[in-house]
């Protein structure tokens, strides 16, 4: 039967407390819980997450999206699970803040930053947050935000190293903050498992049109960093984003290699229509995967090209599906 580990394993937590086992839209908004609302034993072995083990376990996608790059590619698992699970997820992605350094085209329209009282922050983080916590193997931070550009987040990584030393960390980022020193000031840059850095572009042009209010140079310093990381084996992974549209396919094919000469892997994206955006809210005319759009034809030969048949890179399902397209 074909199954998937994400609801044994791993949850995703949000800035009003909502937790789920897997990104949002991958799980149509499905949250098991609310950690500021609930006790999170509750939460991990509650009804709402028993309904989704239980329908994994019977090889149920019903309550999962088409968005999901798992739900039509599942390995097959031998190991026997049930649908109480007694220890804490493996794997927790905090997504605590919505806080930005940069205003991406299709991310924000606008600069967002939280105010906190670092007193009652504290408070929350060591009775809330570090508990949940306690079994994790890896904490992966910037699904929402920028995890550098927030105290909140910041603090949450300094105090959870401090606290749990064995832990990894995955940061996604847009990588102008993240130089050594700062990682070296949070105690993490010897436990980073990896780095993903959201780039959407391969060249200053196209970088300075799509991320406004970024430092380009910053950037390409930092990735040198990340690569050398990655030589060095600080890093167990490092991959850059590029999620396709109209003001940027043609910066596609020049983005893998750009990509490995930093020795990350390159993973594309479609955009993701209503994302509140300027862009979002104008899906049909900037994403390339509408069939209607003028260059939909154009971005089916790229990605039919020799340079997307390489095995390191990585499409996710709505680009996927259209490679050997006719165009």
């Amino acid at each position: 039967m074909a199954f998937c580990l994400q609801p044994f394993n791993r949850i995703e937590i949000y800035e009003n407390g909502d937790v789920y086992n897997c990104c949002p839209p991958f799980v149509n908004n499905y949250s098991i819980g609310n950690i500021f609302k609930s006790n999170f034993d509750e939460i991990w072995n509650g009804d709402k997450v028993k309904e989704l083990r239980n329908k994994i376990l019977n090889s149920d996608f019903s309550l999962c999206s088409d968005l999901c790059n798992k739900k039509n590619e599942t390995e097959y698992c031998e190991k026997t699970y049930i649908d109480t699970v007694e220890d804490y997820p493996e794997e927790i992605s905090v997504s605590s803040d919505n806080t930005c350094n940069v205003r991406c085209r299709i991310c924000r329209d606008e600069n967002f930053k939280t105010p906190y009282v670092k007193e009652n922050l504290e408070e929350e983080i060591n009775n809330i947050w570090l508990p949940v916590f306690k079994n994790a193997k890896l904490l992966r931070f910037g699904c929402s935000g920028e995890p550098f550009a927030s105290y909140k987040e910041t603090l949450i990584i300094k105090m959870a190293a401090q606290k749990y030393p064995n832990l990894k960390f995955h940061f996604h980022t847009n990588a102008i903050l993240p130089n050594e020193k700062l990682l070296k000031k949070l105690n993490v840059f010897d436990k980073i498992d990896t780095i993903t850095v959201s780039l959407h572009s391969a060249s200053r042009w196209t970088y300075n049109k799509i991320i406004r209010g970024g430092k380009w140079d910053k950037v390409i310093s930092n990735l040198k960093l990340y690569s050398k990381m990655k030589q060095e084996n600080h890093l167990r992974s490092f991959r850059m984003i590029f999620c396709v549209y109209e003001e940027n396919y043609k910066d596609m094919k020049k983005f893998i290699g750009f990509a490995k000469k930093f020795n990350a892997v390159p993973e594309f994206w479609a955009l993701r229509e209503n994302n509140c955006t300027q862009v979002g809210k104008n899906f049909e005319k900037y994403s390339l995967i509408n069939p209607e759009h003028k260059h939909h034809k154009e971005l089916i030969k790229i990605l039919n090209s020799k340079e997307f048949k390489d095995e390191n890179v990585v499409l996710y399902p709505e680009l996927k599906k259209l490679i050997n397209k006719e165009n």
